[in-house]
């Protein structure tokens, strides 16, 4: 800690300036993929909607497509709020 502890006054305002603008992209990073994964989440259900209207092996298809892509979304929101 000898090195840090003689850091002059422009070189902790830079480095402040950095670490701000880290966190800002960080933020602005977050509720995009948030926002993306919320939509994500709804093109699957809708996928898993028209199934119900499909008939068989796209019903099928409908339903597997829409299962991964909502599980998916829902893990990346998972790992974006609660890991």
């Amino acid at each position: 800690m000898v090195d840090s502890d003689n850091l002059s006054e422009a070189e902790i305002r830079h480095t402040v300036r950095e670490e701000v603008l880290r966190a800002g992209w960080s933020v602005i990073s977050t509720v995009f993929w948030t926002i993306l994964a919320g939509f994500a989440v709804l093109v699957g259900l809708q996928a898993i909607q028209i199934a119900f209207y499909a008939s068989g092996l796209g019903t099928f298809v409908y339903v597997g497509v829409g299962t991964v892509v909502t599980g998916a979304s829902i893990y990346l929101l998972h790992l974006l709020h609660w890991a």
